[in-house]
């Protein structure tokens, strides 16, 4: 009996270690996948944002989707592996492992299978687990004596060696490209990826499309006072100058009066609340400006302290919100 405990114990050692050793393999290409499909995603986000310049709801799709794709394939193709790994949540059955096994042993298999049967039925138990033995009766003498005859039969059998690790190298075709484009850009234009990723990062804010020329508002503090007309004014400044430029705001967009070749203006005409504008020339438009307009100042209240000279006999006084007054000569007004 404890020959048989012995051996049965070695066997479903030897299953845990090819169950881990499955589990590795799982990992490692879990692993080549997920950068390889990562790097791939980064690279084409990047560029795509690098030329044709996302709006913001767009860049933001991207960077949200982006981080969500990578948590599910971190989660699918490396963590879980790496946590059934160190028998944590549901791994396979050790009769899962005897069919794999079994698949590359073929004079294996069954008899692997019909260990754990016996196993079970002598243990009275069918979840398939590492109970150990016992005997209840006449007859399991003779289950203990057919356990242990083919487990003495399987022990050259290395369980381990049904997985090749080194078979994963095929699939790091699949990292070589990504990796030999992801060098190519950093060597030959690394402005692609840094520019582009800032974008993506602070994906909430707009982003001035390069251009031949920029715009410069020459205006110190973009601030007026409500109903009082401002005139903005602009500079452009580069090696292709624009022929005419315009102003965008609350969906429509203005011409600018053209000053000289590289100044132009515009006339906001009685503002009554805080305007947002952006200049454009030739496709190209600028960042958001906004013109701040502060309330016109008016007198709420205000009161007058009359003090009447003596030769009046009059008493001092205070008058409220009275603008117009008639006093004797003399008196004194705050």
């Amino acid at each position: 009996m404890e020959l048989l405990n012995n051996n049965y114990q070695l066997l479903i050692r030897k299953l845990d270690e090819f169950i881990r050793k499955f589990y590795v393999n799982q990992l490692l290409r879990g692993a080549i996948y997920t950068g390889a499909i990562l790097l791939a995603a980064f690279l084409i986000i990047d560029v795509s944002e690098y030329f044709f310049y996302f709006s913001s709801a767009v860049r933001t799709v991207l960077f949200f989707g982006f981080l969500s794709g990578a948590l599910f394939v971190l989660i699918r193709w490396v963590v879980l592996p790496m946590m059934h790994y160190f028998r944590l949540g549901k791994i396979i059955s050790n009769e899962k492992a005897a069919a794999i096994i079994g698949s590359h042993f073929s004079e294996v298999q069954d008899r692997l299978l019909n260990i754990l049967q016996l196993s079970n039925q002598l243990n009275g138990n069918v979840s398939g687990g590492m109970h150990p033995l016992g005997n209840d009766s006449g007859g399991a003498s003779l289950i203990e004596a057919s356990i242990n005859q083919k487990i003495v039969a399987l022990k050259p059998v290395p369980f381990s060696s049904a997985i090749n690790l080194s078979v994963n190298r095929k699939y790091l075709r699949y990292l070589v490209l990504p990796v030999l484009a992801l060098t190519f850009i950093l060597f030959s234009s690394p402005d692609v990826l840094r520019d582009s990723t800032l974008r993506l990062i602070h994906h909430r804010e707009y982003f001035e499309k390069k251009a031949p020329f920029q715009f410069t508002v020459l205006n110190g503090k973009l601030q007026t006072i409500q109903y009082q007309d401002y005139e903005v004014k602009i500079k452009v400044k580069g090696e292709a100058l624009p022929a005419e430029a315009g102003i965008g705001m609350n969906g429509f967009q203005y011409p600018l009066k053209k000053i000289s070749p590289t100044e132009y203006s515009y006339h906001f005409v009685k503002p009554q609340k805080n305007i947002s504008f952006y200049i454009t020339a030739n496709g190209f438009r600028s960042r958001d400006y906004e013109l701040k307009v502060l309330p016109k100042p008016i007198i709420i209240k205000f009161s007058s302290d009359l003090n009447f000279p003596s030769y009046t006999g009059k008493k001092d006084e205070r008058l409220q919100n009275i603008g117009d007054l008639t006093v004797p000569e003399g008196t004194s007004i705050n």
